[in-house]
């Protein structure tokens, strides 16, 4: 591909300017007598123009057809002011409100007027051998002056496969140029491929909910923003994995599609993606602008992909949408069953087969490490009947043991009868109790019920390490 690089390049270092000259042959089609044999010359501008001379740009190529139009972006009124001219990028007419690659769109426009010619042909006898009967491509330049740069593209030059023939509308002189790829490419070379690029000022997107759903989910899946954590809302209540669900939150911010498949897309071909009736959808709100993506069917390793409000398919990698696409509750919540701050906990109570043995904690200000800002606290613990226990060696250890027991799958059911162990905790600086109880609900499984809900399947080692545990600890070991 031939870009603007090169062509600017050709420009600035031009030796021989045809100008005016140049655009009358390509425009009026003279036909005076050239020599038929090719003419050699450095470089050969073909017209003379800026880009704050263009209306439009038409082409119409194998692959379709698309007119560019400018767009100034920055301010014109300051623009004026500084002396400056205003920046311009482009859209494509047809496209509508789809994103474009404004870069993409400069970089042929670019090209497309400022076309240079690497060598003069002159006058042949027969378009037809240079492609330019049934052209490639004819292209229609509109200047503000109300001129015109119309010329056509035909096959690659025999000498050079990376450029082209070209003669002008209704000429037959023939030049050799660089041309840009996407003057031969439909309109939908020019979308962008960048599906979600979600960023803030300050550095942290800042999600407040998301939605799984689609057919892949079930059960729907919500996580909203509690506070200055993420919770599990729906179809459980659960805290989140923080590194998963830090996966999806990247996934759904920062997508890149490889392709782009459709553009204005009706209901036939909707359905013709799997986008009718989606394997998944992500509806999200994130630094307070809400969002809906939508995955449809599957093609090789990657998927069709819409965004909603957005009239185009992509297709993208199933890797980058796996995080979430491939994600359930179990997979997205946090596999701990209860884990409080151990400095938060007041008493810790264990209850098996009819026997409770509680650990009460009492706390007394550190006056060697308090500050004003913050107070530090010295802990001691006893068990039953008021015994005496070490509390940094042995409470400690076990607090951990009983706190770091995993989740192994998801459970729905609730179990009946009563559950061989029952932990609750208390607190020094909030009411109520918390509680942990297990039930045998299958071979060397138990279901974990916490606060009353049923959180998932845990392993009887699990439940046999914290009742022996608590009898060891109570033993003062």
């Amino acid at each position: 591909m031939k870009t603007s690089t090169r062509n600017l390049a050709i420009v600035a270092g031009c030796i021989v300017v045809l100008g005016g000259v140049a655009a009358v042959l390509l425009t009026t089609g003279d036909k005076q007598d050239t020599s038929s044999s090719e003419t050699s010359a450095s470089t050969i501008e073909l017209v003379s123009k800026t880009s704050q001379d263009i209306v439009s740009m038409s082409v119409k190529n194998k692959k379709g057809g698309y007119t560019l139009v400018p767009v100034e972006k920055s301010d014109t009124a300051s623009s004026a002011a500084s002396g400056t001219a205003a920046e311009i990028t482009y859209l494509v007419k047809e496209l509508g409100g789809v994103p474009i690659n404004s870069a993409a769109a400069s970089q042929v426009v670019q090209n497309g007027f400022s076309l240079v010619a690497t060598k003069n042909l002159g006058i042949v006898s027969d378009l037809g051998e240079f492609g330019l009967k049934d052209p490639q491509a004819t292209v229609e330049v509109a200047f503000k002056d109300g001129s015109t740069y119309n010329y056509k593209i035909g096959n690659p030059s025999a000498t050079d496969s990376s450029a082209y023939y070209m003669c002008g509308e209704n000429s037959d002189n023939v030049y050799i140029v660089s041309i840009d790829s996407g003057i031969l490419e439909s309109r939908t070379y020019f979308v962008s491929k960048t599906v979600m690029a979600v960023t803030s000022s300050s550095g942290v997107n800042d999600f407040t909910k998301i939605t799984l759903s689609g057919t892949n989910f079930p059960q729907p899946v919500t996580v909203e923003k509690s506070g200055t954590e993420s919770v599990i809302t729906s179809p459980v209540s659960a805290p989140t994995d923080t590194e998963k669900l830090s996966a999806v939150e990247s996934a759904l911010t920062d997508l890149t599609a490889d392709s782009v498949e459709a553009v204005n897309p009706d209901a036939a071909a909707l359905k013709n993606y799997g986008l009718d009736a989606p394997f998944a959808i992500a509806d999200f709100t994130v630094n307070k602008e809400s969002y809906r993506l939508l995955v449809g069917a599957k093609k090789d390793s990657s998927y069709y992909v819409k965004l909603d409000k957005v009239d185009a398919v992509y297709l993208v990698k199933a890797e980058s949408l796996d995080a979430w696409v491939s994600a359930d509750a179990f997979a997205l919540r946090s596999k701990d069953i209860l884990k409080p701050d151990i400095t938060a906990v007041k008493s810790l109570s264990v209850t098996a087969g009819g026997t409770a043995l509680t650990f009460a904690v009492a706390r007394t200000k550190d006056e060697t490490k308090s500050t004003q800002d913050k107070t530090e606290y010295a802990y001691a613990v006893t068990g039953t009947g008021g015994k005496k226990l070490n509390y940094e060696k042995n409470y400690t250890a076990y607090f951990q043991q009983a706190t770091e027991i995993q989740l192994l799958e998801a459970a729905d059911a609730a179990p009946a009868g009563t559950p061989e162990l029952k932990l609750e905790y208390t607190y020094f600086d909030k009411s109520g109790t918390d509680t942990a109880a297990f039930y045998r609900t299958g071979d060397r499984l138990y279901t974990a019920v916490v606060n009353g809900a049923v959180y998932g399947i845990v392993t009887q080692d699990d439940v046999q390490k914290i009742l022996t545990g608590a009898k060891t600890l109570q033993d003062g070991e």
